[in-house]
């Protein structure tokens, strides 16, 4: 802010200064430095507001921040500078068909570019800087205008200096030198800041993220990804797809991914991203648990089987769990509603067959006693051991419900084995347990790595 308030001063100092020496010697060149300067006075305070106007925070009736008034400062300040060189030239083109008043090339005119050049290329370096440390767009537009300037000044100062050796239409020749360097800044100030308020996205930059999302684990595919400029910061949007059966809170946990991973990729950059459900035609299972989801009045859906018959059509059997308190015809219209819901997602089932059940309460009173039955969980572990697959047995606890014992038991086994496979290694060391140990009313194992 501070930088672009001394700007200002600077402006309207070498504004008044070019046009007294322009006026003093007659020098078109020094004159149309002065017009120029006017108008990168009138650009300096657009910067000025700009940077004040794009640190704002963003509000109600601007939720995306105030950002693009430093881009819509740029554009401005580059359509000045084109108009201004338009006259410039026009002037000087004149001069050099019909001739003008006389140049009066002074050693004090001479002293005055000198220092002026200075000056300039002082401003456009600090505003350089500045800009670039606050990645402020309308501050490193204004840094290119003042390097125009340091050019169209040495090319007044080389004007003049023809002049004093006699060639007397060098002034308007210079002037005319000073419009082009004008124009041609001016020309790719307002394509780029043109670009960047019709929502031109930067280069490179949408391939870059895009890669990025793709490499973060539980996305299956990225759909969309758009962004654009507004201002320093960069906004954009996402659409990813992954597993339809992803819970709300995974979805979250993978959204807060997607955004960390495209911060290392474009740290400025505001991203929104939504989380469709990606359909894969071989997952039967993930199709049916989707279906059941989507019809939301089953609260639990397991031991789904699909069986393919020999003319390809497919015979489903599944456990659908409902609260235990509601009557059979409300179930059954669940039921019914369910079944729909699965025909609509698979077409060519022919037979499904549900099994209801009462959800299971959500507190269960019990007791650990494992330390009591010590030598019942002694004998879990031999029973356990014995499977030729297990490696160990890692932990059995006892339970007692209403008087019944309930045992969990936890195998280790190799990792290199299949998820299919440890469950039939889990269902075979139940089916253990509970022929040698008829105590155990129920017994749930787990195998691990």
């Amino acid at each position: 802010m501070l930088v672009a308030l001394v700007s200002v001063a600077i402006g309207v100092v070498l504004v008044v200064a070019k046009t007294v020496v322009g006026l003093l010697t007659g020098s078109l060149g020094i004159l149309s430095e002065a017009g120029h300067s006017l108008f990168d006075l009138a650009a300096s305070i657009f910067t000025l507001l700009a940077v004040r106007a794009a640190r704002k925070p963003a509000d109600q009736e601007h939720p995306y921040g105030h950002g693009r008034a430093e881009n819509l400062a740029a554009f401005a300040e580059g359509l000045l500078l084109l108009v201004i060189a338009t006259l410039i030239a026009f002037e000087a083109i004149r001069r050099l068909y019909a001739g003008g008043p006389p140049v009066d090339p002074t050693g004090y005119a001479f002293a005055f570019l000198v220092a002026t050049i200075l000056i300039e290329t002082i401003r456009a370096i600090v505003m350089r800087r500045v800009g670039r440390a606050i990645a402020s767009e309308a501050m490193l537009a204004d840094s290119t205008d003042r390097l125009a300037d340091v050019l169209a000044n040495a090319g007044v100062l080389v004007g003049l200096a023809g002049v004093r050796m006699g060639v007397l239409w060098a002034d308007a020749a210079a002037a005319l030198v000073v419009a082009l360097v004008i124009l041609r800044a001016a020309g790719l100030l307002a394509w780029r800041s043109g670009d960047i308020l019709i929502d031109r996205a930067p280069a490179g930059a949408e391939r870059d993220l895009r890669q990025a999302i793709e490499h973060v684990d539980g996305v299956r595919e990225v759909r969309s990804v758009r962004i654009r400029r507004s201002g320093p910061d960069l906004i954009g949007d996402a659409s990813i797809a992954t597993g339809r059966m992803l819970s709300v809170e995974a979805a979250s946990a993978l959204v807060k991914d997607v955004k960390e991973k495209a911060l290392q990729v474009l740290p400025r950059l505001d991203l929104a991203v939504s989380v469709e459900g990606q359909e894969q035609q071989g997952d039967l299972v993930e199709r049916i648990h989707a279906a059941a989801a989507r019809n939301g009045g089953v609260r639990d859906l397991h031991n789904v089987t699909v069986e393919r018959e020999a003319d390809g059509s497919l015979h489903l059997t599944m456990h659908a769990k409902m609260p235990g308190d509601e009557t059979l015809a409300r179930a059954s219209k669940t039921s019914r509603s369910l079944e729909q819901s699965i025909r609509a997602e698979l077409p060519e089932v022919t037979r499904i067959d549900i099994h209801l059940e009462p959800m299971d309460p959500d507190v269960v009173p019990g007791e650990d006693v494992t330390a009591r039955n010590a030598q019942l969980a002694a004998r879990m572990r031999r029973v356990v051991e014995s499977h030729p697959e297990v490696k160990r047995c890692l932990d059995v606890e006892l339970s007692d419900r209403h008087g019944r014992i309930y045992a969990h038991v936890v195998a280790e086994t190799s990792g290199d084995i299949s998820l299919e496979h440890a469950h039939e290694i889990e269902s075979e060391l139940e089916e253990m347990i509970r022929r040698e140990i008829p105590e155990a009313h129920e017994v749930v194992t787990r195998v691990t790595a």
